[in-house]
């Protein structure tokens, strides 16, 4: 049977086929041979034994999923406070992977003191807003979601599972609150786990406190510039064809900041992950 792997816990996969769901387990040799095996994953079954692996349109391996259309990733306004490098990075994560990303602002009735709306509006992404006293964008979300698979991500606490109970609510998610100690989310999902909503399919997946883009297959920094779609049309200005975008005199990234088209905190968030990836080395690159 061919199936799409739902769920995995503690070894076992629940496989969506045409017949039904069937739980597995996989091959040993995938075990030996270090294969990770995903959420969205197209598996083949036989005698309940995930025995072949189709190929990937793409993968994240936090949040573990495969196969991805759409990435929402929800940011609190406030409580916990918004994170703008990890927000950037998630955002050059799906790029990188093309994914196309949504972002939601979740808590959407308190104060916006960082002015998210303002650094994000004028990406190529779609904004949506959410909070609990307003439905707001709740059937644009869905209309999102149809068609597509999608994963729901972003801090431990932001109200991923929150939103996906407002959406459908006969999924019954757990939720948590926020720590006052830690000023962050408790994490209350455990796995990444598909659920078939509005004619598309969702995943439900662990809050992040931090990423690395070593967990993402992310190592040459030479592509990032390609991450962040608000510098695509200066890059050609650049004087030098290998220029970073960092500070060099004669880049038409630089002068587009100058100017006011390019976000600041976005082009300092592009800085410091450029430093972050580092020199790339093949030849230190097991995968080559």
């Amino acid at each position: 049977m061919i199936g799409t792997i739902y769920e995995c816990v503690g070894g076992v996969y629940t496989v969506k086929t045409d017949d039904g769901t069937v739980n597995c387990t996989a091959r040993g040799l995938f075990r030996k041979d270090d294969t990770l095996i995903f959420t969205g994953d197209r598996v083949n079954v036989e005698d309940g034994v995930i025995t072949e692996i189709f190929p990937r349109k793409n993968s994240l391996t936090r949040p573990p999923v495969a196969n991805i259309d759409k990435l929402f990733l929800v940011v609190a306004v406030s409580s916990p406070d918004p994170n703008l490098y990890n927000i950037d990075k998630m955002l050059a994560v799906a790029e990188y992977h093309g994914i196309q990303p949504v972002i939601v602002l979740s808590k959407s009735d308190l104060n916006d003191v960082l002015g998210l709306y303002d650094i994000y509006g004028s990406l190529p992404y779609k904004i949506y807003t959410v909070s609990q006293d307003s439905e707001n964008d709740i059937d644009k979300i869905r209309d999102e979601i149809s068609g597509c698979v999608c994963v729901m991500s972003g801090l431990s606490g932001v109200g991923k599972s929150t939103l996906l109970n407002r959406l459908s609510p006969g999924l019954s998610l757990k939720t948590g609150d926020i720590s006052k100690r830690l000023g962050r989310g408790k994490n209350t999902t455990r796995s990444s786990r598909f659920f078939d909503v509005f004619g598309g399919v969702i995943a439900d997946t662990p809050g992040f406190s931090s990423l690395s883009f070593e967990s993402y297959d992310i190592k040459n920094r030479a592509f990032l510039a390609d991450c962040f779609p608000e510098f695509r049309e200066y890059v050609n200005d650049c004087l030098f064809s290998d220029c970073s975008h960092t500070k060099e005199k004669g880049c038409g990234v630089i002068e587009a900041l100058r100017q006011g088209k390019i976000k600041q905190s976005r082009h300092e968030n592009y800085c410091r992950m450029y430093q972050e990836l580092g020199v790339y080395k093949p030849w230190e690159d097991k995968n080559n």
